[in-house]
């Protein structure tokens, strides 16, 4: 009886043993579907922290660019503006150096060695300061016009470069979003598939 339970033992035992066996074959399939998908995701989280480098990579790029055009664009206003200052002081001294030209041209006119008023003389030299003085005012305004429009000018040019300037940045803004979009729904078609 004790060779029967023996035997009943050994029997029992290998049973088991084959049991054991195909436990850890259907285990080291499952291990190498784990060890796969674990690679797989290793791999997701990568592509994934390069597409987050990339991105501040390019909001770095895109704020240096922001940057330098918000100062061009700076610069060209002071610089536009200081010349409206400087074409409206040269304006306005200018018209004060007339007006006072007229005065003492008048007054000049107006009295005669022995102090009197020259009527007529008077009115036809005032007539003639008058068209001098229309004269030198436009002149001065045409001037001051012709420097104004040619900073005008000046300034419609920047800001055509910048507005291409703007326009270039935002199509690469545009083309990279559109690429990175590509990537994530790759990496999402990935991960479902």
């Amino acid at each position: 009886m004790a060779d029967e339970t023996v035997n009943k033992i050994g029997t029992m035992l290998e049973e088991l043993s084959k049991r054991f066996e195909l436990v850890i074959e259907a285990i080291s399939g499952f291990g190498g579907k784990f060890d796969g998908l674990r690679q797989e995701i290793v791999g997701q989280f990568a592509e994934v922290g390069a597409q987050i480098r990339f991105l501040t990579d390019q909001i770095a790029e895109n704020r240096r660019g922001i940057q330098a055009t918000r100062s061009e664009l700076g610069a060209e206003m002071v610089r536009l503006g200081e010349a409206i200052g400087r074409t409206r002081v040269e304006f306005r001294e200018e018209v004060a150096s007339a007006r006072a030209e007229v005065r003492g041209e008048i007054a000049r006119v107006a009295t005669l060695g022995d102090g009197r008023i020259a009527g007529e003389e008077f009115r036809r030299e005032l007539a003639e300061t008058a068209k001098a003085l229309k004269k030198e005012i436009a002149a001065s305004g045409d001037g001051a016009a012709r420097r104004l429009v040619a900073e005008l000018k000046q300034t419609g040019k920047s800001l055509a470069n910048l507005n291409r300037k703007f326009d270039r940045f935002d199509d690469r803004v545009t083309i990279e979003t559109k690429d990175q979009d590509q990537r994530l729904k790759k990496l999402e078609r990935r991960a479902r598939g």
